[in-house]
């Protein structure tokens, strides 16, 4: 059926609704991991979803299961969920966590868009990750595209670059035209994680809720993140303190960057050259096995 399956029907006073997908748009696992914490810090509760097998190709995005001596313990498909938050003295949240479609945007954008207007959202954030060449010792780059003019200076007044691209794009974009054809603002915040770290980027994701947090003017408590970002960030220096080859990488990366920096403050960078570049994912998947044998 192509509708929204509604659990429960919550009582909210113009939530925000902030989303988040799996897929393109989640490099780093910035924005999985980004709404996996917002569902988990503020207690969020399910309460709808969109099937899943009308918009995504299950080979693509298989279920996982659980088994222990050949039983089937547990299956899990993957899913697009709608979540709310009520704070106490706050502000009423919708959070939604998906899976980026691969066919149909049009009706699935269609039916997400229906659930904002009928729960009165003003306001809509999308939260997405993608790769870029930026050191990871330089300050987390939060970039963001809004759908109306409105909406540029309190995104200036956050902090945020201003988006330059051209290119494929990705479900949030899609979101954003077609909210503005129904008079919905929104903004789309994409964190930029260093290219050479293709693992889960706390840091990047704290750098965008922390962005989030004051476009929306909201006091949600990222004190925890913040700690578990700082850990990450000193997780891979340690690292790199330890290989003399990553230490040269990182610093021609760096003035690369600097050089970048200075002739375009944002958007275009040159490029590094391939060996300048090396994934060091391998070292915290290491690290991370060490960890766990010694426990």
């Amino acid at each position: 059926m192509d509708e929204i399956v509604y659990h429960e029907t919550p009582n909210l006073n113009r939530p925000f609704l902030i989303a988040g997908f799996e897929g393109w748009p989640n490099a780093a696992e910035v924005s999985s991991f980004s709404l996996q914490h917002l569902l988990e810090n503020l207690k969020a509760k399910r309460f709808a979803s969109i099937p899943t097998e009308n918009f995504c190709q299950m080979s693509l995005n298989r279920p996982t299961a659980f088994i222990k001596d050949g039983r089937l313990i547990e299956l899990n498909l993957p899913g697009n969920y709608f979540y709310y938050s009520r704070e106490p003295g706050g502000k009423d949240l919708i959070l939604f966590l998906g899976v980026e479609p691969h066919y149909r945007w049009n009706l699935f954008v269609k039916l997400f868009l229906n659930l904002a207007q009928e729960f009165d959202v003003p306001q809509i954030f999308t939260v997405g990750g993608t790769y870029d060449y930026i050191p990871h010792t330089y300050p987390t780059v939060v970039s963001a595209l809004f759908n109306r003019e409105d909406l540029r200076e309190e995104v200036l007044e956050a902090g945020l670059n201003l988006t330059e691209y051209a290119g494929p794009i990705s479900i949030h974009t899609f979101l954003l035209e077609a909210a503005r054809k129904r008079g919905l603002k929104a903004v789309s915040l994409w964190g930029h994680a260093p290219q050479y770290l293709q693992a889960r980027n706390i840091k990047v994701a704290y750098g965008v809720l922390k962005k989030l947090n004051a476009l929306m003017k909201t006091g949600i408590d990222l004190s925890t993140l913040k700690s578990a970002s700082d850990s990450f960030d000193q997780q891979v220096n340690n690292l790199i303190q330890q290989d003399p080859k990553l230490q040269e990488v990182i610093e021609k990366l760096e003035e690369t960057y600097r050089k970048s920096e200075d002739l375009f403050p944002f958007g275009k960078r040159e490029e590094p050259k391939e060996d300048n570049v090396i994934y060091i994912q391998a070292f915290l998947k290491r690290q991370e096995d060490e960890e766990k044998r010694e426990n």
